[in-house]
């Protein structure tokens, strides 16, 4: 029982759906169509079971299908399938009636059961139907069509990848659009006009649909946004009437009667529904010879050049899409050809023909022909004629004849140019660049008109001139010959084209035209009756509603005014009120007699508690505080063209006292521009000026502070050397006595080394002095990228090897020439943390990586990377590592000043870079230097000048003068050594006596001492001694501006405290020698000093001299053979091999700092390499030889009697 009550409920539930649809019903058909007679043949019994059937009920079914089936509210079905219907049943002779049902499934069902006889399908939901119902041919033909936003003219990538297609639910299926389109993105929509509404908007790409309804929507909604870009043909969907199995009969017969419809029965009935071109029709091939046809497959895409200004024939849109009647035209002849075009831009006719001319385009798709371009072109027959006719200003004192006219403006490429000059001589033509700058030229007045062909005036007046031109006059007789032009060369090509564009109709060139000019005027008739009435209460209701609205307008509009006015006088007020409180500048105003008219709340705080009483004081009185500047001002008034007076410098009183200030006014004027008052303000710079006074005291103060931290260290490094150098000098005279027992020179070493050490600190800390007063410069010069570091790790390869450490060295394959760079400094960085490096690095190795990255054509980023695996920097002193006399916890064990690593950083400071320090405790360290450095190819220098050399001893008189005993007695220790004859003399005083009595050749004096000093010693010998007196001075005192004034005073020399064995003996052989040249007047050998830079190579060794003679005996042994084997390879005049030993002696001479030789070296080896063995190149070679020769003895002489660094 409890289950017959839920079932009951559910049919009652379900009734009320049964009828929610409508019942099926009769209508109406209606059709206005032609019907032509058609010729068909029936059997006797096909016309007997006609004849006794009399009348078919014949079905359609909802929804509406435009415009195969449309059924309105008043009960009439009309549409394509109704004309269709009516053409079968007239040529049939039988009544018939329409019963409309509410779907598809109830027709069926109707179909079914035998209610009607056929059942018109459109077949939007093709499905397989499981009665086995029968299908008549299609009664229209119809085709799957592609609509896009961009008209069609080449079939060449139609479908871009990951296309989104927009389509209607049931038809087509998703696999027949994958078949097609296998990547696309499929949307359905439940109606055509949804779909085709997302392609217009651009939410989808394409829409895929029937052909027929899509051209009437195209054609009512879509017209100049949508175009068809392809047609299905092989795949014909046009709708189908439905027969019962068992009438197969009737079906025969619907048969024979649609086969008899003629095509021009088809075509009416379609442009009843459409007036855009039938496409299929358009799909019947155009006849070409075979040698067009042979044509066109060697050229299977045809260039089109388009005007893109020639509007409405061809431009573009926003989305840079091709449109206008051109383009259709070019849509129709590729659906009827199936020939692709390309579209090329140009922007004028004279553009359009050079491309034709450059072989860019096949031809032109909009030109009027004209004399000046028919001798150039081949034009087709036109498409369009157009007349010409004369636009106007729309006004009514506008010219309306063109013989009214002064000045028209024309387009250069305008085809009646000719005709207006042979006619209307007296007319002006000003030339424009095209049409809508023409017209524009007419709306501003600047000319009377222009004329262009009717199609183009109307669309340009419509669209962008509207009320503002209009067409006034139509031009002669002639029209403008619209057509395709090519080449002259291109015969074939214009056949194919005028052959196209003959078998599109008349009438769908027409559509198209009226597409592009819309809806013309149409002007209607005056009413017969009751038109003066009608015009009466017409214009006057017209003139009510216009005098209201301009009245409510004026109204709305003064109100806005009003309040939008008083809002910004408001604004105004409150602006000005608040500049003129707001400000901390004291401001105030006074008329002619000196009265204060107005004062702001600066100016009253200024005064405060006594600002009432002196505000009414004028400024004329004695006891205003203003007094004295009004006396200046006044003068302002007597003066009408000096507005201004400049700020000035007062001093003025207040509660707070005597205050400073800088005073200015300017004059303002009444309506008669007569002076009225003085705007006055002022600013107070009391404090101001209190600070400059203080922060000049400062700048004084730290000045004084620099200048006398300057003077400290310049004078305890003085004392300090100056003590300290006796010091070393005693312990290397007892150190180098041969004589001396190996235990005592052991004792000796030790104090010597530490002396030496404390020395190192003292240069350190001056560095370090000169660097914080900013007294040390860079001298940068242009260096070879690969001599950049080479000489510095050479250096240091036999100290790694000692403890036995692997020292690698890489250089970018890829770098500069030369670079500009203080190759001194950057070599004194490079040899400091390469010390480090060797020194904190007990085993494992040590890289230096040199990279060059590009900045510009002129500036590259040299990065320099030392790293090593020693024992690495505690992560909490990594950050005070580059502070002075800062080392790490790890290296207390290891001598150090703690300034190297602070050099270092402000070196590369002044260098513009970077140093940046990556360690890890226990796992080694790497510092990465960043410098930009300028960089250019390399350059050729001249070669050096050859010297000869030679040998000569000479016992020299020397005069040694020195007021510190100990240094004094040192000096004559170390030079007796050496064998020369020395005068002592403790005074300068004294020492002028002694010379006056002996023959002295050199003498030494120490810059400093009481009575007479150094420098006044050296003057008063050079006043009364010959020139070949050789003058040396000695001074603890190690700023290189000390130097530079003992060689101002005129010694030859200035050495620094400590003196070495090895400076000494230097001085006295150069000294021999240039006795030598002067008494010989012969050349002497160069001293080594003069060929490579000692002072590198010592800083470079960190003052090691025992390391340094092993490097320069190295090279000069190493020199001797490869001179000998390329003085061999010479005389055999293998020249390949000898650009070997060059490259050799090159590298050899690069490591010591022989730039010169290394130079001569390069430039054999690649005169050798090359096969370049003329006159001069041998002349050079034996030069080079020379050279070299010249470099080894100067070397033999240093390390057996070492020279000064």
């Amino acid at each position: 029982m409890r289950n017959l009550i839920l079932i009951v409920c559910l049919l009652i539930g379900l009734f009320p759906c049964s009828f929610s649809a409508f019942q099926p019903y009769e209508v109406r058909l209606y059709s206005q169509i032609e019907i032509l007679p058609s010729k068909f043949e029936l059997s006797d019994y096909d016309w007997r079971w006609l004849g006794e059937k009399q009348e078919l009920a014949i079905g359609v079914y909802a929804p509406n299908n435009p415009p195969f089936d449309l059924v309105l509210e008043s009960g009439i079905y009309k549409g394509i399938s109704a004309d269709s219907i009516m053409t079968i049943m007239r040529n049939l002779g039988l009544r018939f009636k329409i019963i409309y049902y509410p779907d598809r499934d109830m027709a069926l069902q109707g179909l079914l059961s035998g209610k009607i006889d056929m059942l018109a399908d459109d077949g939007k939901r093709q499905r397989n139907e499981s009665y086995g119902f029968l299908k008549s041919a299609p009664y229209i033909p119809d085709y799957p069509v592609l609509i896009s936003r961009k008209a069609a003219m080449s079939n060449k990538h139609l479908i871009p990848h990951g296309a989104r297609i927009a389509t209607v639910q049931g038809y087509p299926s998703n696999e027949w659009i994958k078949k097609y389109f296998p990547d696309a993105k499929i949307e359905r929509f439940p109606l055509p006009q949804n779909a085709l509404s997302s392609v217009a908007f651009g939410e989808n790409d394409y829409f895929l649909g029937r052909m027929i309804v899509a051209n009437f929507l195209l054609e009512r909604h879509y017209a100049t946004t949508l175009s068809t870009a392809e047609i299905f043909s092989n795949e014909n969907i046009g709708p189908v009437f439905l027969f019962h199995p068992k009438n197969a009969q009737l079906k025969r017969t619907v048969d024979i009667i649609l086969s008899s419809i003629s095509l021009a029965q088809h075509d009416i009935i379609f442009h009843h529904w459409s007036s855009k071109p039938d496409l299929w029709a358009l799909k019947q091939s155009v006849v070409f010879t075979q040698k067009e046809i042979d044509w066109l497959k060697q050229h299977n895409e045809l260039k089109v050049v388009i005007n893109s200004l020639n509007a409405p024939f061809t431009f573009f849109d926003s989305q840079k899409q091709f449109h206008g009647l051109s383009a259709d035209i070019l849509n129709l002849i590729h659906f009827k050809t199936n020939i692709n075009f390309k579209v090329i831009e140009a922007s004028s006719e004279k553009d359009e023909i050079a491309l034709l001319k450059k072989n860019k385009g096949d031809f032109i798709a909009s030109i009027t022909k004209n004399s000046r371009n028919d001798k150039e072109l081949l034009f087709t027959r036109p498409y369009v004629l157009p007349p010409f006719v004369l636009i106007v200003r729309d006004t009514p004192l506008a010219h309306k004849k063109i013989a009214q006219t002064a000045k028209l403006a024309i387009t250069p490429d305008n085809a009646i140019h000719d005709w207006l000059t042979k006619n209307y001589p007296q007319v002006e033509l000003i030339e424009a660049k095209d049409t809508y700058t023409a017209l524009q030229m007419v709306n501003e007045g600047k000319v009377d008109g222009t004329i262009e062909n009717l199609i183009s005036a109307h669309y340009m007046i419509d669209r962008y001139f509207r009320s503002r031109l209009k067409i006034s006059e139509q031009l002669s007789e002639d029209t403008a010959y619209i057509s395709f032009a090519v080449g002259r060369d291109q015969p074939e090509l214009y056949s194919i084209l005028d052959k196209a564009i003959a078998s599109i109709p008349p009438r769908d060139i027409s559509v198209l035209t009226n597409k592009w000019l819309g809806s013309p005027d149409v002007k209607m008739d005056t009413w017969t009756v009751y038109r003066t009435e009608f015009y009466t209460l017409a214009c006057i209701a017209t003139i009510l509603i216009i005098t209201s609205l301009i009245w409510n307008y004026y109204l709305h509009r003064e109100i806005r005014l009003r309040k939008y006015t008083q809002k910004r006088l408001q604004e105004q007020a409150i602006f000005l009120e608040t500049l003129y409180n707001g400000t901390p500048v004291p401001i105030y105003v006074i008329d002619k007699s000196g009265t204060i008219i107005n004062s702001n709340s600066a100016w009253e705080s200024f005064f405060s508690p006594d600002n009432e009483n002196i505000k009414q004081l004028s400024l004329t009185s004695q006891q205003h505080p203003l007094s004295t500047i009004y006396q200046e001002l006044h003068s302002l008034f007597d003066e009408p063209n000096r507005l201004v007076s400049p700020p000035k410098r007062y001093q003025i009183k207040n509660r707070m006292g005597e205050r400073v200030i800088v005073h200015q006014a300017v004059a303002y004027r009444d309506n008669q521009g007569n002076i009225s008052g003085l705007i006055c303000s002022w600013q107070d710079i009391t404090e101001h000026e209190q600070l400059l006074i203080e922060l000049s005291s400062a700048r004084q103060r730290a000045e004084h502070a620099s200048q006398t931290k300057s003077n400290f260290l310049a004078i305890m490094s003085h004392e300090i050397r100056t003590h300290i150098s006796a010091i070393i000098g005693l312990l290397e005279l007892a150190a180098t006595n041969k004589n001396q027992q190996d235990d005592i020179t052991e004792s000796i070493q030790i104090p010597y080394e530490s002396a030496l050490s404390l020395m190192g600190l003292i240069g350190d800390i001056l560095d370090m002095a000169k660097i914080e007063s900013g007294k040390l410069e860079l001298v940068p010069e242009w260096v070879k990228s690969n001599e950049l570091a080479t000489p510095v790790v050479r250096l240091f390869e036999g100290l790694a090897k000692q403890k036995g450490i692997s020292l690698h060295y890489h250089l970018n394959a890829i770098h500069p020439d030369e670079i500009y760079i203080d190759v001194f400094r950057l070599r004194q960085v490079i040899s400091n943390l390469l010390n480090n490096a060797i020194k904190f690095t007990s085993e494992g190795t040590i890289e230096v990586i040199i990279n060059y990255l590009p900045q510009n054509h002129e500036e590259n980023i040299l990065r320099i990377i030392i790293s090593d695996t020693g024992m690495g920097i505690e992560e909490n002193r990594q950050e005070l590592i580059f502070s002075p006399y800062t080392q790490a916890e790890s290296s207390s064990k290891h001598k150090g000043t703690g300034l190297g690593l602070a050099i270092c950083k402000q070196l590369i400071s002044m260098m513009n870079g970077t140093i940046t320090l990556y360690s890890q405790l226990g796992h080694g360290t790497q510092f990465l230097i960043d410098i930009p450095v300028k960089h250019r190819k390399n350059t050729r220098v001249s070669l050096p000048t050859l010297y000869k050399t030679t040998k000569n001893n000479k016992r020299l008189r020397i005069l040694a003068v020195d007021d510190h005993p100990a240094n004094r007695l040192l000096l004559v220790r170390q030079l007796t050594r050496f064998g020369h004859h020395v005068t002592e003399a403790k005074s300068g005083k004294q020492a002028l006596e002694l010379w006056k009595k002996n023959a002295i050749d050199i003498v030494i004096t120490d810059c400093n001492m009481p009575d007479i000093d150094g420098l006044e010693l050296t003057r008063q010998l050079r006043e009364i001694s010959p020139q070949t007196l050789i003058i040396i001075g000695l001074t603890a005192d190690a700023r290189q501006e000390e130097r530079q004034r003992c060689i101002e005073a005129g010694m030859d020399d200035c050495l620094f405290k400590p003196l070495r064995l090895s400076q000494i003996e230097a001085l006295l052989l150069r000294c021999t020698l240039q006795q030598i040249e002067e008494d010989t007047e012969e050349p002497i050998p160069p001293m080594l000093n003069s060929l490579i830079n000692l002072d590198a190579l010592m800083q470079l060794t960190q003052d090691d001299q025992q390391l340094l003679n092993k490097l320069l005996q190295t090279s000069l042994q190493e020199n001797i053979e490869d001179i000998q084997q390329a003085e061999r390879l010479f005389e055999k005049q293998d020249w390949l091999n000898l650009a070997h030993y060059c490259h050799r002696l090159e590298g050899s001479s690069q490591i010591i700092g022989a730039k010169k030789i290394a130079l001569e070296c390069k430039l054999l080896e690649e005169y050798f390499l090359t096969g370049n063995t003329s006159d001069e190149v041998i002349l050079q070679f034996n030069q080079t030889m020379r050279s070299i020769k010249t470099l080894n003895q100067a070397i033999e002489i240093y390390i057996t009697m070492p020279l000064q660094r």
